[in-house]
């Protein structure tokens, strides 16, 4: 999960929860205040009766008083019972003199005083009734804060992805700048505006960026200086070594041992010099690239011929399999018979005697691919994800030799055809080297 759906996974769960205990907050004062207003209605009625027995009292018209109450039996049905002392007897009003209900818990007895004598008024209060009209005030007003807070949580659902985005762009911008510099494009440099602590993060990167890429320039005009300087050295200690060979034919085994020994090293470590200052020239875009109409058959003949006799001498069968009727399309032929000499090289290194390599061509849809197929000692998996990165060489039982930089010199020329190089391999079974080229038929 990106940190920007975290950041509004997050927004929204707070939200979500602020929502909630607010309507919970909001839920329970309601609650109280339904009690309350209970309370108020209750005191007012006690309030009116006490009035109007009052009332009847100095108009001396104890009429007053019970129809009062038989209207208030009739309009509030909470009041269950209502009797009224007069004469010295308890009058049933609003109905026959019954037992107490059950249900009545709430009993208020209103004294008013009148010359000489006072008159008492029984109020009987249904609290069942009470607790019902409570519950269902208390069940209209849930429901609607039920639609208020699942409104407003979703609403805020949808602003937190705005949000995250907002507060998340610089970081993910430089995210992607480090992506680029994991990936070799050093000077990439991310927007640094503000004083917080991400704009102070993006600087830092930016001027991490721009000494990575002076570093890395200093390093291509190194190599490519000391690979051009060691070219010659190399190449005049190598035919002083062959011309030694030739001009003193009595030396004993051992010196001319020497002499060899000095000549395989020297060309070794030249083919390691080209390789290099390849790579150096790959790298600052200076490697000479002409694509031009041409087929792809004849550079595998080529190849075979080649590398036939060298295959032969470690006891192996080269063979090649090109499917009939490709057409011309626009490559560099030099390069494309550089990165198959490398690919049919490393096979002849990497396959025992009496083994086999194929080199295969076909056409798909839109490409054509090209593959090196052996039967020699493979690649373990660990290694498969970095062996076409510069100085990589996979370890093997054969203990072949190599520069390490065949590989990813024709990594990058298989992508400056706008191809990909890619293998498959299994320890002891063999590998399948194979590249694409986008294929453009010529006019």
């Amino acid at each position: 999960m990106t940190i920007r759906s975290k950041l509004a996974l997050i927004l929204g769960v707070a939200i979500a929860a602020t929502v909630g205990a607010s309507c919970l907050a909001f839920v329970e004062l309601q609650r109280l205040a339904l009690r309350r207003s209970e309370v108020e209605k209750e005191r007012i009625l006690l309030q009116s009766v006490s009035r109007v027995a009052r009332e009847s009292a100095l108009a001396a018209d104890p009429l007053m008083l019970l129809d009062y109450l038989r209207f208030l039996r009739r309009d509030r049905p909470e009041v269950s019972r209502c009797r009224v002392l007069l004469d010295g007897e308890w009058q049933e009003v609003g109905g026959p003199t019954a037992p107490e209900p059950a249900d009545t818990t709430v009993r208020h007895v209103v004294e008013v005083a009148q010359t000489g004598s006072t008159a008492s008024v029984e109020i009987l209060i249904s609290s069942r009734l009470l607790a019902l009209r409570e519950r269902e005030e208390f069940a209209i007003m849930l429901r609607n804060v039920l639609r208020v807070g699942a409104a407003l949580a979703v609403l805020g659902l949808l602003l937190s992805i705005p949000l995250s985005w907002t507060l998340t762009r610089r970081i993910v911008l430089i995210q992607s700048v480090l992506s680029a510099i994991a990936a070799g494009r050093f000077g990439a440099a991310v927007e640094a505006r503000g004083a917080d602590e991400i704009a102070e993060l993006a600087r830092g990167v930016n001027d991490m960026s721009r000494r990575l890429g002076e570093l890395e320039e200093m390093k291509k005009v190194f190599i490519a200086s000391v690979s051009h300087e060691l070219r010659s050295p190399l190449e005049a200690i190598d035919g002083h070594a062959r011309d030694l060979g030739k001009s003193f034919p009595g030396l004993d085994e051992t010196t001319r041992a020497r002499l060899e020994s000095i000549h395989k090293n020297a060309v070794r470590l030249g083919h390691f010099v080209s390789s290099l200052l390849e790579m150096s020239k790959i790298e600052r875009g200076q490697l000479d690239y002409a694509p031009r109409p041409g087929e792809i058959g004849p550079v595998v003949a080529d190849l075979i011929l080649f590398l036939g006799p060298r295959a032969a001498k470690a006891g192996l069968t080269l063979t090649s399999e090109v499917e009939p009727g490709l057409p011309a399309f626009d490559f560099d032929p030099d390069l494309i018979t550089q990165v198959l000499t490398n690919l049919v090289s490393n096979a002849i290194k990497f396959t025992p005697s009496g083994g086999r390599i194929l080199v295969s061509v076909r056409r798909a849809p839109g490409l054509v691919v090209c593959a090196v197929e052996d039967t020699g000692v493979g690649i373990a998996a660990s290694a498969l994800g970095r062996i076409f990165a510069p100085f990589e060489r996979a370890p093997n039982p054969m203990h072949a030799t190599g520069t390490g930089l065949g590989l990813a010199i024709s990594k990058k020329i298989v992508e400056m055809h706008g191809g990909l190089i890619a293998v498959e391999s299994q320890t002891g079974r063999g590998s399948r080297f194979y590249f694409e080229l986008p294929f453009k038929e010529s006019r």
